[in-house]
């Protein structure tokens, strides 16, 4: 909650030389601790009413890109030999779709048994260990699990894994290991599936009971079941990459494992900074009855819960068999119901075996739901084309003309289309061609807005903005643009499984370069002055800065949405937690540099966006300027940790010397809800912070 006061007379103070200052419209008294009465601004009515205005113009909604003076330009350039339109075709892109399972077995004195390479794009696969019940896997067991995955990675395909003690997954009663056992077997096959993270789209817990299905073990009674479950589950959190995410076969098992209460499993939102961010549900139920043959308890309310889980964590499972006898509800394994429910759920794969009557209905029954491009198309077309993320691009603007070593700005409209999100991370490249075919890499970006695919959201539009420095060199003529998607920066071709946009242009995707047309832009000489008002991805610092005012609990300098502010706040004042886009970039950690905002949430790196750090035109009523968020190329102050003190945030001009006050006091950077700048020598506590590098 905001407190206001009725201030009748205030004396402005300019203190800073040159800078405008404004009274700004709250109170910075919403911390934890006291702070002094200076705090308090100026609240004239004009100053209310551009609170309220700033508030209002809050736009959640797919953003316009680009302004009208920027297109009139006659340097920008909007796209138009592309076509915007979604295909009813199949796209195969990794991690998502219907899937061929297969059984491979590990045995001991070298009898473990492999599979053929199934066709299709995504495979389950079942890693039958119940030889090792009473025995540590042996290395050739592990040699030769490794060389099957090498062998699925050369094909590349990509996979869903489990692993189970029931023999050869045939549903018989598991005889489960004890807990130590588990946690060794864990512990050694984790080593190979590092190897092999870019191939695998999420680890089914697995291992107990039925078909490994977590349910059903002559071992383990009810009440002794979920302790073994939660440490099967912390053992894949602690021996796998954070990058792969696990899932296990409820809710109810998860709601075990985090102590929660099922009945409000829907108010939990999970953060990436919680191992519980990791943790999803494989439905092998799916469709099959009114609670998906028991993987519900209310249905409702945890596929509420799913709807934001399922966002970062792999959904999917396999149709189950409908017996005549069971309770449907409204429940209906068809695409119609799936356009309302698969949306929520995030349904990401799916078998395309087992179950044929189900298979087979959807393959004959027409769709008819609310998409009307696909009305008429099979119900099993909808469904395998919609499973997991589908981006289609639905608008480019790139420059028309640069220098070889100019400028490059481009921007893409995506939405993806798909029921899901991509879980597993990419990074994107942006390549140029000539009329020689020669091959150019944008390596040096100097800012990326929007550029993380995993918040590319299910039913969402998305622009991605980039600048870039073009490589020198680059001869006169016209260039082709192409970005591609894919596990880390240096793979080529189809190496790093890259992702394919889903338009109905057969010319958008170049299988060589495993990467999407996006237009043509020509250069016309050399530039010999780079915009250095940025940094380039490759060399910039990022850092993180936290109060340290109260000894328990402390906020990142930080901001609620990725945006230009007037002033902010870095915590949500109802829940306690920092704002989510706290993570920052600097060009040097000695010398003054602009503080550019990262496209990065929750402390996590990021990249660069095109927002920056800066003192506002709002003033506290002693007058010293609030912080603002502004367009980084406005930017006119920089910032130094540790100039003043070993722990001050220093505030500079744009030609880096010291800012100081009429008195010649040097200005720092002051902790509050509404982070503001004082004096360095300040001595209420609220001028140190603790700097993380990541």
């Amino acid at each position: 909650m905001k407190f206001f006061t009725s201030i009748t007379t205030v004396v402005s103070l300019l203190l800073l030389k040159d800078i405008k200052v404004y009274g700004k419209p709250t109170l910075d008294t919403n911390l934890d601790y006291s702070f002094e009465m200076d705090d308090k601004v100026d609240l004239s009515t004009e100053n209310v009413l551009a609170q309220n205005q700033t508030y209002n113009s809050l736009n959640t909604s797919f953003n316009p890109v680009m302004k009208r003076d920027e297109l009139s330009n006659g340097n920008f350039q909007s796209i138009n030999d592309i076509s915007y339109v979604e295909s009813l075709s199949e796209v195969q892109n990794p991690y998502r779709g219907f899937y061929t399972e297969i059984v491979i077995y590990l045995r001991r004195n070298g009898k473990s048994k492999n599979h053929s390479i199934p066709k299709t794009n995504l495979i389950r696969l079942l890693v039958d260990i119940s030889d090792y019940q009473k025995h540590s896997i042996d290395e050739e067991a592990l040699t030769f699990l490794d060389k099957y995955l090498e062998q699925i990675k050369r094909n590349h395909k990509t996979i869903v894994i489990r692993f189970a003690y029931d023999p050869g997954f045939n549903g018989d009663v598991s005889k489960d290991p004890s807990s130590d056992n588990v946690r060794n077997h864990q512990k050694q096959v984790s080593r190979v599936l590092k190897k092999y993270d870019d191939i695998i789209a999420s680890v089914e817990c697995g291992l107990f009971g039925k078909w490994g299905e977590m349910h059903g073990s002559s071992v383990y009674s009810d009440s002794e079941k979920p302790k073994y479950l939660n440490k099967v589950i912390n053992n894949w959190l602690e021996f796998l990459p954070e990058s792969l995410t696990i899932s296990v076969r409820t809710p109810k098992i998860y709601s075990d494992w985090a102590n929660i209460d099922l009945s409000k499993i829907s108010s939990q939102i999970t953060k990436p900074n919680e191992k519980a961010y990791r943790v999803g549900i494989y439905n092998d139920g799916y469709l099959a009855s009114k609670s998906d043959l028991g993987t519900y308890k209310n249905r409702e309310q945890e596929i509420k819960w799913l709807k934001n889980q399922a966002k970062h964590t792999l959904f999917g499972g396999e149709f189950g068999g409908i017996d005549e006898d069971d309770d449907m509800g409204n429940v209906s394994p068809t695409a119609d119901y799936m356009d309302k429910e698969a949306f929520l759920t995030h349904t990401s794969y799916l078998n395309n075996g087992h179950y044929n009557v189900t298979i087979s209905n959807l393959k004959n029954k027409k769709y008819n739901g609310v998409d009307k491009r696909y009305k008429g198309i099979s119900g099993y077309n909808y469904v395998e084309n919609h499973l997991g993320y589908r981006y289609v691009v639905r608008g480019v603007r790139l420059t028309k003309s640069a220098k070889s070593n100019g400028i490059f700005r481009m921007e893409v409209d995506i939405e993806n289309v798909g029921y899901g999100n991509l879980v597993k991370p990419k990074s994107l490249s942006l390549l140029v061609i000539d009329n020689n075919n020669n091959r150019y890499d944008l390596s040096e970006i100097q800012s990326i807005e929007n550029g993380n695919p995993n918040n590319w959201n299910s039913k969402e539009k998305t622009t991605v903005k980039v600048k870039a420095i073009l490589p020198n060199g680059m001869k006169n003529g016209n260039y082709k643009v192409y970005l591609r998607i894919a596990t880390g920066t240096k793979s080529k071709g189809l190496n790093g499984f890259p992702i394919r946009f889903a338009n109905d242009d057969k010319n958008i995707w170049n299988e060589s370069l495993g990467a999407n047309y996006l237009g043509k832009f020509s250069i016309n000489g050399t530039s010999n002055n780079n915009d250095e008002s940025e940094p380039t991805i490759s060399n910039y610092v990022t850092i993180k800065f936290k109060g340290t005012l109260d000894p328990t609990l402390n906020y990142y300098l930080g901001v609620k949405e990725l945006k230009n502010y007037e002033y902010f706040d870095i915590h949500d004042e109802n829940s306690n937690d920092s704002y989510k886009y706290r993570t920052w970039h600097v060009t040097s950690e000695t010398k003054p540099s602009l503080l550019y905002l990262s496209d990065g949430t929750y402390g996590n790196p990021g990249n660069p966006s095109s927002h920056c750090l800066d003192l506002g035109n709002h003033h506290s009523t002693n007058g010293y300027n609030f912080l603002s968020i502004i367009n980084c190329e406005n930017a006119k102050h920089k910032f130094m940790y540790g100039g003043y003190s070993s722990d001050s945030i220093d505030v500079y001009d744009i030609n880096g010397k010291h800012l100081t006050d009429n008195n010649n006091n040097k200005l720092c950077v002051y902790y509050s809800m509404t982070p503001r700048i004082d004096k360095c020598n300040n001595d209420s506590g609220k001028m140190k912070w603790k700097k993380s590098i990541l």
